[in-house]
């Protein structure tokens, strides 16, 4: 009976890791409504995570543990460190497959460690954990499972927990694993989700085309003319916070224990500037969203230059990290319908998008002016001109590629859409530019024109 148990198991895993290989993989990022817990709700997701504490400390615990890959992750009750003792705890709310996730979580941080030490570095051993933030819900319908698009039941907690963003997980996406996050006392959820590589959601002619280039000065410059400016920086709250934590001391001096009136108030002060820090981030995060959100539902086609976002970070250290706009890309990976990555060295600020001919031009030359056809331009415009010509090379290459893949993917599965073959092929993109119309992202983005900013008229 078990031996048939595991060939099943074995079976139902083979077949998941084949299909796997037709499907694309997306991450959703869903809050789950504070508002809507009750107090018995909030009580159980809090213990949850102290549980998972508790069991990992337990786990790494050399006292009770000489063998940590012998554990049963069925265990009951642990042994936890209070004060100068230990107790023993019972595990309310841990599913079985919770602790097993987790007591892997230390297997996996030991054979990291292991391999460390192979290569001849030194290292200590693994730590106790005064928190977890983080619990892995690994398989769907058993630990967690979606209800109506608007709830989803975790194992070992009674009431539905309403989330926003669940009606961004279209019927065609195949939910797979998920983690329980808490932060800041705020519990988040991330679905990971899969959908066939090969359903066309839209057609591929026809489309409405836009680029764009990321800069300091300005945020974004558009194919179209517009210049998108934002900055969000730390308020002052933030500020006074992180001067009064750097004044606190941590610890007793000369100690490594929880002093009751010094370390109080620094743990205190740090809360206070994580959810001030939180508040910002959030407001950045809204921002991103809004304007990804009107260049997905306004453009089918979105080309950008990948561009080394965390290498500006080490000359423009502030004005990167007010405006996160490395996060645009990342948001569009999942959200754009076609999002086409230009390499970060093509030379699109060196190169004319008139007669393509290229020079050098310097970090503080803010107008583009051709040698070779006497061409003027904005500097940040013309390299999202340039994008443009790049983008719809690369993805007409892309269409060959899919187009063939597509093909023998009807062929292996024996499928027939009734439609003759020359009607199905991918045909080169014919691109459709538009210009942004009744524009009201949000109240921290200043929307301009090239013409507006003076770039043109600079020379005259």
């Amino acid at each position: 009976m078990i031996e048939e148990k595991r060939n099943k198991i074995k079976n139902s895993l083979r077949i998941t890791k084949e299909r796997r290989k037709t499907q694309d993989v997306i991450i959703l990022k869903l809050k789950i409504d504070n508002d809507k817990l009750n107090n018995n709700t909030i009580k159980a997701l809090n213990t949850i995570f102290l549980e998972a504490k508790w069991l990992y400390n337990y786990v790494i615990n050399k006292e009770f543990n000489n063998d940590i890959f012998n554990i049963d992750p069925k265990i009951k009750n642990v042994q936890v460190y209070v004060i100068d003792h230990y107790e023993t705890r019972k595990l309310k709310y841990l599913s079985s497959q919770m602790k097993e996730e987790i007591i892997n979580r230390a297997m996996d941080n030991i054979r990291g460690l292991h391999k460390l030490k192979e290569k001849g570095l030194k290292i200590g051993k693994l730590k106790f954990k005064s928190f977890i933030t983080s619990i892995p819900l690994n398989q769907y319908t058993i630990t967690y499972k979606i209800i109506n698009n608007n709830y989803i039941k975790i194992q070992n907690i009674k009431q539905l927990l309403k989330v926003n963003g669940l009606d961004n997980l279209e019927c065609y996406y195949e939910p797979a694993s998920a983690l329980l996050i808490n932060k800041n006392s705020n519990y988040y959820i991330n679905i990971t989700a899969y959908k066939n590589k090969y359903i066309l959601e839209k057609p591929v002619n026809n489309q409405k085309i836009i680029s764009f280039d990321l800069g300091i000065k300005n945020q974004l410059t558009c194919s179209n003319g517009s210049i998108l400016n934002y900055n969000i920086p730390k308020s002052r709250k933030e500020i006074r916070l992180q001067r009064s934590l750097s004044r606190k001391a941590k610890y007793a001096e000369g100690t490594k224990k929880l002093s009751r009136g010094q370390s109080r108030n620094y743990y205190k002060n740090k809360n206070k500037l994580n959810k001030e820090q939180n508040k910002t981030m959030n407001k950045r995060k809204d921002t991103i969203n809004k304007i990804t959100h009107y260049l997905t539902s306004n453009y089918d086609i979105v080309v950008t230059q990948n561009d080394n976002i965390r290498g500006w970070k080490y000359l423009f250290g502030k004005r990167i990290e007010s405006t996160g706009i490395g996060g645009i890309i990342d948001a569009l990976k999942h959200k754009a319908s076609t999002l086409i990555l230009i390499d970060r060295f093509i030379p699109t600020t060196k190169e004319c998008s008139k007669c393509h001919n290229k020079y050098d031009i310097k970090l503080d030359e803010r107008i583009y002016q051709c040698h070779n056809c006497g061409f003027i331009i904005d500097r940040d415009y013309n390299s999202s001109l340039n994008m443009i010509y790049y983008g719809t090379i690369k993805l007409n290459e892309l269409l060959k590629i899919k187009n063939k893949k597509l093909n023998n993917y009807f062929k292996k599965y024996n499928i027939n859409l009734n439609v003759p073959m020359e009607r199905r092929e991918l045909t080169p993109v014919e691109i459709i530019a538009s210009g942004f119309e009744g524009l009201n992202i949000s109240p921290y983005v200043k929307l301009s024109m090239v013409n507006e900013a003076g770039s043109l008229y600079a020379l005259a």
